[in-house]
């Protein structure tokens, strides 16, 4: 465990000194941390069910560092996407030299990597929290990296949530420490806990974390820091820091005396989140902005599945324990993959094109044929399209519903019913949203003939660290039955005994299956389709048949690309049923008889206006106020002190 973390730290050192070769930096610094991240994914897949420890006496705090299974899964996660992203980052970095330094943006890139890793052993709450807030800060500096005026308002947006979730944990765990005697987490499990301050601990630690996660409605910071971030950090952020939160969230439910109330409370805000989440993403013209509110549907998701197992764990019920968590844990593992992959394609699609603004995109599938292959399987693989990773977790969690929904009580078996249902309409609106993007962006004639033009398929590395993604997506489908058995011993250490593989296939409680060697099958079936396809192109050529590329017919009129149906249109009938929650703000410019009408109709984030435009008023006010203690007057600034410390000793005087 501790050459793992010693690579990273290696590679970040390296980087900086040798930042001042830009571009050998960038190549050393991420080439390092691939490597690191190669020894991170074999690790921590051989080491997925023991436990180890690593423990440094004599230093602040004795910092102490363990592995679980469940730890080491998540550090597997991370590893996993690390890897990907840091081959990617040889060449994206690059184009960052003109404003920055590719030396320390991969410094800083290996740094965030290591706190992730470390957030997750850590072992006692100072070295936890030194290392959640090292990683919020090195995320904040990775995203200020784009350095414009809509990287630095999401910055201070993320900052300023980011720090009222890292109070609402730092709470959370001195109540739990004060009960527990210790810092230690060993000695949590120990903790002597009324069911009322049970409650508070699992609430300042659920909306904590769920800050982090994007949990709907402390969500919106997403949408907003991961188009602002450098795409190959946006693929870091999405696909596993807000799973660290998840870990978060997790670990404090098998510390806790758990109730059934959590768990439905935990589905009910993963129902809404999912829900929500692809209903913002549906209205979307940026595409990183569109990925990052899947992310909060992706969040929701998993939720539904981690509800479940904590609501099994609440009723005693090991059968339902272990089909919740699994179906949480497997989706994390492929939201971390398929996400990861999405905002790859989309961080060529952007370096290559220089907008997000997929309005004026379109017919880049041939410019761009190995990205548009990559965005497709990763779109497939978000909406659960089988036999590829999405399809086959969703399965898994549709499954743990059912179960729940068929147990005592109405008020159980209506929340899981409604659960199911929002599942299943998510699902449907997620294919929506991913048919119109890939078509929008790949499929037609361009729309902006200067950017097609110039547009071009992105450098070897950039694919690589892609199609690593593509095979996790293929892999983690076709082979769903070892990844169960894998996720299985992580899962069974905490929530019981449960088969869940029986001769190759993965079995549900309820009787249902998945045959992965029949997926298998059909997907052998499905790659004799592009030589049976050059038959028939071969035939074709011996009949002297060609193809002649020609505008579309245009019922007698010129064809104009403006023709082609848009994001806006394509979402339009949506938009008039649901302006009630989008509330859009409506712009018709006419320009005169010559130029276009421009038409805005963008939807707005309405939650942001409830919950947190009155926050901001109110912290204006006060700071308003306050900035007339800054007078400039060194006598008052001694005065300040001294009642700082006069109060601090009265307090430490009270306790």
């Amino acid at each position: 465990m501790e050459v793992v973390y010693a690579l990273f730290l290696l590679a970040s050192i390296t980087s900086l000194v040798l930042m001042k070769e830009k571009n050998f930096a960038g190549v050393v610094g991420f080439s390092m941390t691939a490597l690191a991240s190669i020894v991170g994914v074999f690790y921590f897949l051989v080491n997925l069910t023991s436990n180890s420890s690593i423990y440094v006496e004599g230093f602040i705090f004795n910092p102490h560092f363990e592995l679980t299974p469940l730890r080491a899964f998540f550090s597997f996660v991370i590893s996993f996407i690390a890897l990907a992203a840091s081959i990617y980052s040889i060449s994206y970095s690059k184009e960052y030299n003109e404003k920055a330094n590719a030396g320390v943006m991969a410094a800083l890139f290996s740094g965030f990597i290591l706190s992730m890793l470390l957030v997750i052993s850590a072992a006692n709450v100072f070295w936890f929290m030194v290392f959640w807030e090292l990683m919020t800060i090195i995320s904040y500096f990775l995203i200020v990296f784009n350095d414009d005026e809509k990287s630095l308002k999401a910055t201070v947006i993320y900052m300023g949530i980011a720090h009222l979730g890292g109070a609402m944990i730092l709470l959370a765990f001195l109540i739990l420490s004060y009960y527990a005697g210790s810092m230690e987490f060993k000695d949590f499990y120990m903790a002597n806990l009324t069911p009322t301050i049970a409650t508070i601990v699992f609430l300042l630690a659920f909306f904590g974390f769920g800050s982090k996660a994007g949990v709907f409605p402390i969500h919106v910071w997403l949408p907003k820091a991961h188009p602002a971030a450098p795409s190959n950090v946006s693929a870091l952020m999405s696909g596993v820091m807000i799973k660290v939160a998840i870990f978060g969230i997790i670990q404090f439910c098998l510390w806790l005396p758990v109730m059934p109330s959590w768990g439905i409370m935990i589905t009910i805000f993963g129902a809404v989140s999912a829900l929500m989440g692809v209903l913002y993403a549906l209205t979307q013209h940026d595409y990183k902005a569109l990925l990052a509110y899947h992310s909060v549907e992706n969040i929701g998701i998993i939720l539904l599945g981690i509800g479940v197992g904590v609501y099994g764990i609440a009723t005693q019920n090991p059968l339902l324990a272990s089909v919740g968590f699994l179906g949480g844990l497997y989706h994390v593992l492929n939201h971390a993959t398929f996400k990861g992959l999405l905002f790859l394609s989309a961080g060529s699609v952007l370096h290559s094109t220089h907008t997000k603004d997929m309005e004026i995109l379109g017919g880049l599938a041939r410019k761009m044929p190995y990205t548009a292959f990559a965005f497709l399987i990763g779109s497939m693989a978000i909406t659960a399209l089988p036999p590829l990773n999405g399809f086959v977790s969703e399965w898994i969690t549709y499954q743990s519903m059912l179960q729940a929904a068929l147990g005592e009580g109405i008020l159980y078996r209506f929340v899981y019913t409604l659960s199911i249902v929002s599942l299943a309409l998510v699902g449907a609106l997620a294919v929506m949203c991913f048919v119109k993007v890939y078509s929008v962006i790949f499929g037609g004639t361009p729309r902006n003939k200067k950017i097609f033009e110039k547009a071009k398929e992105a450098p070897i590395t950039m694919i690589i660290g892609m199609y690593l993604l593509v095979l996790g997506c293929f892999a983690y489908g076709i082979g769903a039955s070892s990844v169960v058995e894998h996720i299985m011993n992580v899962v069974g250490s905490f929530s019981g005994g449960y088969k869940a593989v029986v001769d190759g296939a993965i079995v549900s409680p309820l009787g249902s299956m998945i045959s992965t060697p029949m997926i298998a099958i059909i997907m052998m079936s499905l790659l004799a389709l592009p030589f049976i396809l050059v038959v028939i192109i071969q035939n074709n050529l011996k009949a002297k048949v060609y193809v002649r590329e020609a505008d579309p017919w245009a019922c007698g009129f010129k064809y104009s690309s403006r023709m082609q149906m848009t994001a806006s249109p394509y979402t339009g009938a949506l938009r008039k049923v649901m302006n009630w929650l989008y509330r859009a703000d409506k712009k018709v410019i006419d320009q005169g008889y010559f130029k276009p009408v421009i038409y805005h109709n963008h939807p707005k984030d309405i939650w942001w206006s409830i919950f947190y435009e009155p926050f901001i008023k109110v912290t204006d006010y006060i700071s308003s106020k306050a900035v007339k203690l800054q007078n400039g007057q060194t006598n008052l600034y001694v005065l300040y002190v001294l009642v700082a410390l006069f109060v601090f000793v009265g307090i430490s005087f009270i306790v």
